[in-house]
């Protein structure tokens, strides 16, 4: 299963990935991407310039205005990528992995969906 920068939208990230692990068979793969901040400040700095202003601005031009000013906003919500991590790992995923992309504006998410256990233990 693939989730392309939706996470940042979702209330209850436990939740979800309790549900897509709940869907996926043991052994199913599950890849996440979402936006990130760069750590180097440079580049984080240009990033802030990008994301924060120039698409809100443009895609507002284009589109609805809101939509594109809550984008920047969004990134908020998501935990620090250790606790995303975990999620993962504590909804049943097993070789949860990390990966920042493009820089570190981005970040993909992978795990493996582990087998089913009993109620109480991950996966239910």
């Amino acid at each position: 299963m693939t989730c392309g920068f939706a996470l940042r939208n979702f209330v209850s990230l436990k939740g979800v990935l309790a549900e897509t692990a709940r869907i996926l068979k043991p052994g199913g793969r599950v890849a996440l991407v979402d936006v990130d901040r760069p750590a180097w400040a440079p580049i984080r700095a240009a990033h802030s310039l990008y994301f924060d202003r120039i698409v809100p601005f443009v895609g507002g031009l284009v589109s609805d205005k809101k939509a594109y000013a809550y984008l920047p906003q969004s990134t908020a919500y998501l935990p620090p990528p250790d606790e995303l991590k975990e999620m993962l790992s504590g909804a049943g995923f097993l070789e949860v992995e990390r990966e920042t992309v493009f820089f570190g504006s981005a970040q993909m998410l992978t795990g493996v969906c582990g087998p089913l256990t009993p109620v109480g233990g991950g996966r239910e």
